[in-house]
């Protein structure tokens, strides 16, 4: 995996130099055949947080995307070619306030404990 040899491991050893850093995500060989053989040979460098496949998501992210998939969506004009779009979704991205951020962030506890409260099952996230 080139993107994991070349780009997130160098970037995960600089800026977690005392290996505390952790990779949360779906590494199974029947999802992903080509990532697990790479984390399994990295297993020493890079830790993983037992993930299942069939969790509920509590990733923080996935409200961004779906606003910034929103907001794209709704330009009178969409963009009409790659580099238009890139802009556009820099642009929103960076327009999101750092509050919103923050209370997602912020929210992991409840969203845990939601998930505990239902056994693993459906949740509002």
């Amino acid at each position: 995996m080139d993107i994991l040899g070349n780009r997130v491991h160098p970037m995960v050893q600089m800026l977690f130099s005392n290996k505390d850093a952790v990779f949360q995500g779906v590494i199974c060989p029947c999802t992903q055949p080509e990532v697990f053989p790479w984390f399994e040979e990295h297993k020493d460098a890079l830790q993983h947080l037992t993930w299942p496949a069939q969790s509920p998501d509590l990733d923080v992210i996935e409200p961004l995307w779906s606003v910034l998939e929103s907001r794209v969506r709704s330009r009178f004009l969409p963009p009409s070619s790659l580099k238009q779009l890139k802009d556009v979704l820099h642009e929103v991205w960076y327009s999101f306030p750092i509050g919103n951020v923050q209370n997602l962030h912020k929210s992991i506890p409840r969203r845990v404990q939601t998930v505990l409260q239902a056994n693993g099952g459906p949740t509002p996230y």
